[in-house]
């Protein structure tokens, strides 16, 4: 692509939109689906419904990664397997609401395992799409191929400035999401998410989710279940955003520790219905922190330092949000400290 002139780009997607309108719209008519809408309610149960097992490439702005998916469900539990095919070897292994990160030893993956499982699929566990048409607009654009399967393409556009756009291809016969671009303000590419081949259905096998590893590597469990019992011994303190961007509220909320050094670490995560951030709170580390931001594609982390003496905490926000977003809501966290009940 970088071989052609910025001028034959333009011109050859802009032509390709246009003179593919018209067999789209047909083609969707004959489906009964020409509601947006009704293709991402049908990609986000293909995650779950489907087995699949591919390959795909995930670029975040600096870095590009290769991983292969594995996913079936078996007597009616949902087991997955993410394993990276460059870099440090790790794998994410899950079944059902158990999730097991297989990595080498020092590996930094074990100190943010508060976030896991990571990656494209992770966001299908937080997505509800009922009301997204209040913070995005979607329509249509075109078909296209991925791994040699007919794709429907979808623009998924944000109403305001607190979060970005998306660009998503999915299967035109089981809706799997087959490539995505996360989209900034300026119709910059900051992620892009591809799978360069897929087998769907019948054809996967059930060996394939089995984690191929050797006696050196580590295993650090967690869980995907939110409804754990929560202690009585004592107060707990509950840590809020002050200001939220419309649209987004509180999916999950719970107290981790950290591998490294057992510190307690307060994580909630918040979406608007596709975009997603999580907030953890500790308290501040024994080497001391300090204020800053970075930026890795589409995913910024802000640490932000909260109290002062002995209640200092350090507020750390990480999700697919802009720069200032992200800073005003890590500047917004307080707690309130409640009797358990």
């Amino acid at each position: 692509m970088r071989a052609l002139s910025l001028a034959a780009c333009l011109t050859a997607t802009v032509t390709g939109l246009w003179s593919s309108a018209p067999a789209f719209a047909a083609n969707v008519a004959s489906r009964d689906l020409a509601n947006p809408q009704q293709w991402l309610q049908r990609m986000d149960q293909a995650f779950e419904r489907h087995n699949y097992d591919g390959s795909f490439s995930y670029f975040t702005g600096a870095d590009l990664a290769s991983l292969r998916v594995v996913h079936m469900v078996i007597d009616g539990v949902q087991r997955e397997r993410l394993v990276h095919l460059n870099g440090a070897p790790r794998e994410i292994v899950r079944h059902g609401e158990d999730v097991s990160c297989i990595v080498m030893p020092g590996d930094d993956l074990l100190d943010m395992e508060v976030s896991m499982p990571a990656g494209p699929f992770a966001r299908a566990y937080v997505r509800q799409f009922d009301n997204i048409a209040d913070s995005y607009s979607l329509s249509f654009f075109g078909t296209d191929r991925v791994a040699g399967r007919s794709a429907i393409r979808l623009a998924v556009t944000p109403k305001d400035e607190h979060r970005f756009g998306y660009r998503l291809w999915l299967d035109e016969d089981t809706a799997l999401l087959l490539r995505s671009e996360l989209i900034d303000a300026k119709g910059k590419r900051l992620e892009i998410f591809q799978f360069t081949n897929i087998t769907v259905g019948e054809a996967v096998q059930a060996e394939a989710l089995e984690p191929q590893t050797d006696a050196t590597g580590m295993v650090s469990h967690l869980t995907l279940a939110t409804n754990q019992p929560v202690s009585k011994a004592a107060p707990e303190v509950r840590w809020h955003a002050g200001w939220l961007p419309p649209g987004f509220v509180m999916a999950a909320s719970e107290e981790r520790r950290k591998n490294s050094n057992l510190t307690p670490v307060s994580t909630s995560v918040y979406s608007d219905g596709v975009a997603a951030f999580s907030v953890f709170v500790e308290t501040m580390p024994a080497d001391g922190a300090s204020t800053m931001v970075s930026r890795k594609g589409g995913t910024v982390a802000v640490t932000y330092l909260l109290g002062k003496g002995d209640a200092k905490h350090l507020v750390t926000v990480v999700g697919e949000l802009p720069t200032a977003t992200a800073r005003r809501i890590a500047k917004s966290i307080n707690s309130s400290t409640t009797a358990a009940r």
